[in-house]
């Protein structure tokens, strides 16, 4: 198996504002975007990068929620040194600040040429896929469904089921080795994803 097809232990650093329900806490929104560091020092850096900014805004790349609370610096202090031992959950009136860096294992995503024996549609080679097409110039289209099936790679381009599509070698095929691929011909992305668990 290629080094690009495995998986990698990452840590990923999940921050997020809370509020108290009639259960206990509830999500109120997610801080940080999906983020992985290579090592839990670098997650904790990122942890603390942010929480000494001043506000615990929503990142714009998330969404536009404002914090429900300011953080002084003893809430900030304390935060920090609970999530440097593991989880943290700081209370702060009816809201709760929570932080956790979680060790994962991810595939990550890459990009290599058709003819590259090692793209992310040579790995997902044999398995049960369904394409998808979207054309790139109508912001509005959906999706369409073209094909559900084994996919079949060959150095003409690719077959699922009875649909044929020639795929040039110098097309960047991006993906998730073993779960997903996607590529742009012409005005259309394909975007293909395994129906077996990777």
């Amino acid at each position: 198996m290629y080094p690009e097809w495995r998986k990698r232990r990452f840590f990923e650093l999940h921050l997020a504002w809370l509020v108290q329900g009639p259960r206990g806490y509830d999500l109120l929104f997610k801080i940080n975007p999906y983020s992985l560091y290579a090592t839990r020092e670098e997650a904790l850096e990122a942890a603390r990068a942010l929480v000494e900014k001043g506000r615990l805004d929503q990142d714009e790349r998330v969404g536009r929620n404002k914090a429900p609370v300011l953080l002084s610096e003893e809430d900030k202090g304390r935060f920090l040194l609970l999530l440097e031992r593991g989880k943290a959950l700081l209370p702060l009136d009816r809201y709760a600040l929570l932080g956790e860096v979680a060790e994962v294992e991810e595939r990550l995503l890459f990009r290599a040429p058709f003819a590259d024996p090692k793209n992310a549609l040579k790995s997902l080679e044999g398995k049960r896929v369904r394409l998808y097409a979207t054309p790139l110039n109508d912001p509005e289209a959906e999706s369409a469904l073209l094909a559900e099936g084994p996919l079949a790679v060959d150095g003409e381009g690719i077959a699922v089921g009875s649909f044929r599509l020639s795929v040039p070698p110098e097309t960047p095929i991006e993906g998730l080795a073993l779960e997903e691929a996607f590529f742009v011909l012409g005005e259309t992305r394909y975007y293909l994803y395994s129906l077996e668990a990777a």
